[in-house]
């Protein structure tokens, strides 16, 4: 958390106003009144309220702002010769603590809407075929999944089986889950359960899972993001601990820091689990990054 002193002789509410946009990139009219007030910071979708800010007005005027989608949150003070008093800290804090309350209260019910919506679209949609355009691109079966219209679905479940989302997969390879959804430890299951013990092999995309369960005729997890691969290994394992984790990597080779392989580096260390990743040509021009675009290619005359 930093700090910004202000100027006397300013007006305090243009001053703190100027620290929002400093922080956030928007202009707002800041409304003095303590309380928490949010608005849509320019990062995200259009009503994302992802910005949030308290300001204060009494003898000693101080503000927060935070942006929820970054994690950042700034204090302010108008006086810069004296320091902050016990009861401004204790305002501050409990402004931050407000903030952080009213984040997780959006975040439980933004879950509790994309499970409820996933569960119904999921019970309107009929049986997927590999026509769909993605699996034939891929070269992948229609187990496990879904179609309504043409979107293909995958569901996202917790260790414990509930839906909590689904990754829709439109015909040009366009990929969506639920807005406001939970992914966190939420991952796609190719096959009909989680084994007890032996190896589970955890990957990214569920093309890959599909690719490597075709091959090696073992359940996969797809956890949807390099982010997600030690979070849900770490969450099966409490259900699981007898199971051997294998992290299949992405190789992206060609995006600085190579985060498929740095993460899943990182994810099969803090899980004592193994890693594996695709043998890739590295010529110019190689897009392949993982196990179903190595299979592909090799497919290819």
């Amino acid at each position: 958390m930093s700090h910004f002193i202000g100027n006397s002789g300013v007006d305090p509410v243009r001053s703190f106003a100027d620290v929002v946009y400093q922080e956030t990139g928007v202009m707002l009219d800041p409304v003095p009144d303590g309380k928490i007030h949010r608005f849509d910071c320019p990062d995200g979708k259009k009503g994302n309220k992802a910005g949030w800010y308290a300001l204060y007005l009494d003898h000693r005027p101080g503000g927060v702002v935070g942006n929820w989608r970054t994690g950042n949150t700034r204090t302010w003070r108008y006086d810069q010769k004296s320091p902050l008093g016990s009861v401004e800290r204790s305002a501050m804090r409990s402004s931050v603590e407000a903030g952080n309350r009213e984040r997780a209260k959006d975040r439980t019910l933004g879950y509790l809407r994309a499970a409820w919506k996933a569960k119904c679209i999921w019970k309107r949609a009929g049986l997927a075929t590999t026509a769909h355009p993605y699996l034939q691109k891929k070269n992948i079966p229609a187990l496990c999944l879904r179609q309504i219209g043409d979107r293909l679905l995958i569901p996202l479940r917790t260790v414990a089986g509930d839906m909590v989302n689904l990754q829709q997969i439109y015909p040009d390879g366009t990929k969506r889950f639920l807005r406001g959804g939970q992914l966190s430890e939420a991952f796609a299951l190719f096959g009909r359960e989680l084994p007890m013990k032996g190896n589970l092999y955890i990957c990214e995309g569920w093309a890959t899972a599909a690719t490597i369960a075709g091959t090696l005729r073992v359940p996969v997890v797809a956890a949807m993001t390099a982010g997600n691969l030690t979070k849900v290994a770490n969450a099966i394992r409490v259900f699981h601990p007898a199971l051997n984790f294998v992290i299949a990597a992405d190789d992206d080779h060609a995006t600085h820091g190579n985060p498929g392989m740095t993460q899943a580096a990182e994810a099969a260390r803090k899980v004592s689990g193994v890693m594996t990743w695709p043998t890739t040509c590295r010529q110019e021009g190689c897009t392949c990054t993982d196990f179903n675009d190595v299979a592909n290619c090799r497919r290819a005359p």
